[in-house]
């Protein structure tokens, strides 16, 4: 079964990414463009959030939005500021998956 609380929090996980992302490019918050970016991103999020957590137990929700908004804003940082994470990095990152999914997938919560 379909569950709308799935979208509200796909929604809320990219504009944290986005938001975050672009934190370095603010200058402090003396860069408009992106201050503005900033700002509205984490709206939307916080509200996409508490929609989602309106269909979603809070525990699985908010397990699912930092654990992918960790992966994210690290492979978007790979992307836009070219930093490399390491092997202990890529191993945590893959056990922050692992336990999304199995949270998902098998708690009663």
């Amino acid at each position: 079964m379909f569950n709308i609380g799935f979208l509200w929090l796909a929604l809320s996980i990219g504009s944290e990414i986005t938001g975050t992302s672009m934190i370095k490019k603010t200058n402090g918050f003396r860069n408009p463009a992106p201050s503005v970016l900033v700002i509205s991103a984490y709206c939307i999020c916080y509200f996409a959030l508490t929609k989602a957590m309106g269909y979603i137990p809070v525990g699985i929700a908010y397990s699912l939005w930092c654990g992918f908004g960790i992966v994210g804003v690290t492979i978007v940082s790979m992307i836009l500021y070219k930093q490399k994470p390491d092997l202990p990095a890529i191993f945590s990152m893959g056990l922050i998956i692992s336990g999304g999914i199995i949270m998902n997938m098998f708690s009663q919560m």
